[in-house]
C-alpha cells in the first residue's frame, strides 16, 4: 500500500468502500482454494475462513489507509521541517510533546529529501516514541468503535434487518458457485477491455482509449451566468462504482443523485440573487453553507438514529448491567459499555496530558464518535462506493461552536495533529468491524474469534504501516518527486488551517451555527417522513451524502445504475432483477481485477501507471 497509494499513486485502493487489492487477493486465494479443494479437500478453506481472511485484511488496510496512518507522519513532520520566517511554524513547537511528534529537525532531513534509512539509531530514536504513542492511540480509537458496534448490532442487522450491501460482495465471490454465472463473465470482460486500453494509451499514447474518469462540465457553464454558479461539476463513469450502484436500494441511490443536483441549482439561484456578486458581504456568499449544513446532516442523521433507537439502547444499557450479551457481537454488553467509557476516559486523558483544555476532547471524541455512527449507518443501510466527509469534522465543528479565538494557539494546535484521522473518512475501520460481524452470523462463524482476529488486524496494520511508509519516505525522500504530492499536502493542509486560524482569529460564527442547525433540521424532518409515509422517496442519508463531498465523484455513477435498476425492476421485474446481479458483480470485480493487476505491473516494473480511479 505504501508504494501503490504514497509512492506510485497508482490506485487509490482505500479511497473506496470496497478496497481494491484486498478484493483482489481474495479474489485469488479464492481461486488457490478452489484448486486445493479438488486435490486435497481436507487442506481446503472453508468460506468462514476466507471471510476472516478478508474482514482482518479490511482492517488492518483501513488502519493504514489514505484518511488514516498514511497522513499521519506527514502531519507529525511537516511543522518543525517547514518552519521559515513567513510562516512562522516555531512559535506552535512549544505547545507539542516530544512523544507526540519527533522534534530532531536533523533526523527529518532523510524523511524529506531521501536517499537515506529509516533503520538508523538516530531515526529511530527521534520516531519510536510518536510511533508508541500513535499506535496506542490507533488501537483506542478501534477498541472504542468496536465496542460501540457491539451495542449496536442487535438493532440493525436483527432487529432493522439492514442489508449491507457492501459485504455481500466478498460473500459472493467466497462462493464458487458465482463464477458458474455467464453474466458475470460478461460484465467482467467489459472493463478489463475497457481500462486495458486505457492502460496502454497511458504507456502509449497512439493507442485509442475511453475516458471513464472524472470530466469537468463547469468550464462549459463559466461563460454563461447564472449557469456558471455550478462551480466544479464532475462527471464520471466508473465501472465498479455503477455496479455498486446498481445494488443499492433504489431510494437511497435516487435521494443521493437528487439531492447533489439540487445543491448545484441552489448555488446556481445564489448567482441568480446576487449572493456571488463582487463585493457582496461574505456571510451572504458563503449561501448555502455546504460544509456547515454537512455536518448539521450528519449530526441530524446520529440524533435521528439515537431517537428511534431509545427503546433499544435503554434495554441494552439494562443488560449491560445485569451482565447480558449477544451472541453474534463476541463481547457482552458490559464489557462493551465499559469499554467505551474506558476508551473515552483514556484518550480524554491523553489529550489532556499534551496539553488540551479538559472540555475540548469531550466534546470532539463525542462528535468524532458521533460521526462514525452515522458512516456505519449508512454502509449497513446503504452501501455507497465511498464516504469521503472533507467538509465534516470535529475540529471544523469545535471552531464554529466556540471561535478559534476562544480556543487558544495550544488548542488550535493539538487539534491540528488530530487532522490525519479526520480528513476525510474515506478508510473508517467502524464499517468493516459492522460488517464483518454480519459476515460472522451469515455463516455461523465463531464471534469472539472474529472480534479478537480484528483487534489482531488493527494492531498489525498499524505497526507494518508505521514501518513501510517511514522505510519508502526514508528512502525515496516524501517531499521529493518520487513521492505523490498528496503526502507532504495533508501536512500542508493541516497547518496551513492552523494559520488561519491563529493569524485571522475568528469568534464564534453564527451564520455557520445556523446553517448547521437547519442541515440538522432537515434531516431530522426527512427521517421522520421516511419513517411515517412508506411512499416517502427522499432518504436523509442521501441528503447527508449529497452536503459532505462524499458523491462529487460518484453521483453520475450513481445516476446510471439507478436509472439502469429501475428499468430492469420496472420492465422485467425481480426475476430481470436476479438475473442482472452477476453482471453487474462483474462489472465491480473486472475493473478492481484489472486496476490491481495493472498496479502490481507498475510496482514491479518501478513505473506509475494509469490510474483506474478518480483523476
Amino acid at each position: 500500500m505504501a508504494a501503490m497509494e504514497m509512492q506510485w499513486n497508482s490506485l487509490d485502493s482505500t479511497c473506496v468502500s470496497l478496497f481494491f487489492h484486498v478484493i483482489f487477493m481474495i479474489l485469488v486465494l479464492t481461486g488457490l482454494n478452489a484448486a486445493v479443494a479438488k486435490r486435497k479437500p481436507g487442506l481446503a478453506l472453508s468460506q468462514g475462513e476466507l471471510m476472516t481472511v478478508y474482514v482482518m485484511l479490511s482492517m488492518g488496510s483501513a488502519v493504514m489507509g489514505r484518511d488514516s496512518l498514511e497522513n499521519l507522519p506527514s502531519v507529525l513532520g511537516f511543522m518543525r521541517w517547514f518552519d521559515d520566517p513567513t510562516n512562522r511554524l516555531n512559535r506552535f513547537f512549544s505547545f507539542v510533546p516530544t512523544w507526540m511528534a519527533p522534534a530532531d529537525r536533523d533526523a527529518l532531513r532523510g524523511y524529506y529529501i531521501g536517499n537515506s534509512t529509516f533503520w538508523s539509531p538516530r531515526h529511530l530514536a527521534a520516531w519510536l516514541p510518536p510511533i508508541l504513542f500513535w499506535t496506542a492511540f490507533i488501537m483506542l480509537l478501534t477498541w472504542v468503535m468496536l465496542c460501540l458496534n457491539v451495542l449496536l448490532r442487535r438493532r440493525w442487522t436483527d432487529d432493522e434487518k439492514l442489508s449491507y450491501p457492501t459485504i455481500q460482495i466478498p460473500l459472493s465471490i467466497t462462493t464458487t458457485a458465482t463464477y458458474r454465472e455467464r453474466m458475470l463473465w460478461l460484465g467482467f470482460a467489459i472493463p478489463v477491455v475497457v481500462q486495458t486500453f486505457n492502460n496502454l494509451n497511458y504507456l502509449y499514447p497512439s493507442v485509442p482509449h475511453l475516458h471513464l474518469k472524472l470530466q469537468d462540465l463547469g468550464p462549459y457553464f463559466a461563460a454563461s451566468p447564472p449557469w456558471n454558479g455550478l462551480g466544479w461539476m464532475p462527471v464520471g463513469f466508473f465501472p465498479f462504482a455503477i455496479g455498486l450502484a446498481f445494488f443499492l436500494p433504489l431510494d437511497l441511490a435516487f435521494s443521493c443523485w437528487f439531492f447533489y443536483v439540487l445543491r448545484k441549482l441552489i448555488d446556481v439561484g445564489c448567482v441568480v440573487w446576487g449572493f456571488r456578486d463582487p463585493g457582496a458581504p461574505s456571510a451572504l456568499a458563503r449561501i448555502p453553507y455546504i460544509q456547515e449544513q454537512g455536518t448539521g446532516a450528519w449530526i441530524g442523521l446520529s440524533i435521528a438514529m439515537v431517537w428511534l433507537s431509545r427503546g433499544y439502547l435503554k434495554d441494552v444499557l439494562v443488560a449491560a448491567w445485569k451482565g447480558g450479551s449477544d451472541p453474534h457481537a463476541g463481547i457482552s454488553y458490559r464489557a462493551a459499555a465499559l469499554g467505551v467509557l474506558g476508551g473515552m476516559a483514556v484518550l480524554t486523558g491523553a489529550c489532556v496530558a499534551a496539553g488540551m483544555s479538559v472540555w475540548l476532547p469531550i466534546v470532539y471524541f463525542a462528535f468524532y464518535f458521533i460521526l462514525s455512527i452515522g458512516i456505519t449507518r449508512v454502509r449497513a443501510e446503504l452501501g455507497p462506493p465511498a464516504h469521503e466527509l472533507n467538509w465534516v469534522n470535529p475540529e471544523r465543528f469545535v471552531v464554529s461552536l466556540v471561535g478559534s479565538q476562544a480556543l487558544g494557539q495550544q488548542n488550535l494546535t493539538l487539534l491540528s495533529y488530530m487532522f490525519w484521522f479526520n480528513r476525510g473518512y474515506r478508510c473508517h475501520p467502524m464499517p468493516h468491524q459492522l460488517e464483518g460481524m454480519k459476515a460472522a452470523q451469515t455463516l455461523g462463524m465463531e464471534a469472539r474469534r472474529l472480534v479478537w482476529a480484528m483487534v489482531l488486524a488493527a494492531l498489525l496494520g498499524s505497526i507494518f504501516g508505521w514501518f513501510a511508509l517511514l522505510d519508502t519516505y526514508y528512502r525515496c525522500g516524501e517531499a521529493t518527486p518520487k513521492i505523490a504530492a498528496y503526502a507532504t499536502g495533508i501536512g500542508r493542509e493541516a497547518f496551513s488551517r492552523l494559520q488561519d486560524w491563529t493569524d485571522n482569529p475568528k469568534p464564534l460564527d453564527g451564520m455557520a451555527l445556523t446553517f448547521t442547525g437547519g442541515g440538522a433540521a432537515v434531516t431530522l424532518a426527512l427521517a421522520l417522513a421516511k419513517a411515517r409515509f412508506f411512499w416517502w422517496p427522499f432518504h436523509p442519508i442521501g441528503y447527508a451524502l449529497a452536503n459532505s463531498y462524499a458523491l462529487e465523484y460518484f453521483w453520475s455513477a450513481i445516476f446510471i445504475g439507478w436509472l439502469l435498476k429501475s428499468m430492469v425492476v420496472r420492465y422485467g421485474g425481480s426475476r430481470m432483477y436476479r438475473q442482472a446481479l452477476p453482471f453487474f458483480l462483474g462489472l465491480i470485480l473486472g475493473d478492481y481485477v484489472i486496476a490491481a493487476v495493472w498496479s502490481l505491473w507498475g510496482w514491479a516494473m518501478g513505473i506509475s501507471t494509469y490510474r483506474t480511479f478518480i483523476f
